[in-house]
């Protein structure tokens, strides 16, 4: 079973401030705004929900997933909120870091260690990460730029940063090339 499966992933219903909202987090001053306020509501909206819902998911229609990983320093359980990109059976995670020109601390972690959990709507699956490029890498960002305009602006603020993408695989499945 895939991992899209396993957590129930399915396209969320946006409200009314969905696209307004997507808009805002693709600007650079949104996406610096946002990147601060938007964490610690998640953190609330999960726990009062039980790890059922995210302001994300709620608020911009985008789908969203907590990815937990090792951190490669400090050897702890380090958790993010990320998009989801789904493509066909496949999940997908996009460090883009909000445009900014260094990679989030996630990439450095799974780049250290690719084990990893990915959690949504309640639900929790061990992954491995395997980083994509090339045409597989490609076929992520068009379905992540028709999903979401910040995957479009991002990479230009980026410093010329080569934002990396991510597969998430159920953690027993033999890696592909």
């Amino acid at each position: 079973m895939s991992v899209v499966a396993e957590l129930g992933l399915r396209p969320v219903r946006p409200s009314v401030l969905g696209a307004p909202v997507r808009f805002v987090g693709s600007t650079a001053l949104g996406a610096r705004l946002v990147s601060r306020v938007i964490p610690g509501i998640d953190r609330a909206v999960l726990r009062l929900s039980g790890g059922r819902i995210t302001a994300v998911d709620r608020l911009s229609g985008l789908p969203a997933i907590e990815l937990t990983t090792t951190g490669a320093r400090s050897g702890a359980a380090r958790t993010v909120l990320l998009i989801a990109v789904v493509v066909g059976d496949e999940l997908a995670v996009v460090g883009s870091n909000w445009g900014r020109p260094a990679h989030p601390g996630w990439v450095h972690n799974l780049a250290a260690d690719p084990r990893a959990s990915a959690a949504h709507a309640g639900r929790r699956v061990d992954v491995r990460a395997r980083e994509v490029t090339g045409e597989h890498a490609e076929r992520i960002w068009r379905t992540a730029r028709s999903l979401y305009r910040g995957y479009r602006t991002y990479p230009g603020r980026t410093g010329g940063r080569v934002i990396r993408v991510f597969v998430l695989e159920a953690a027993g499945a033999p890696g592909r090339a």
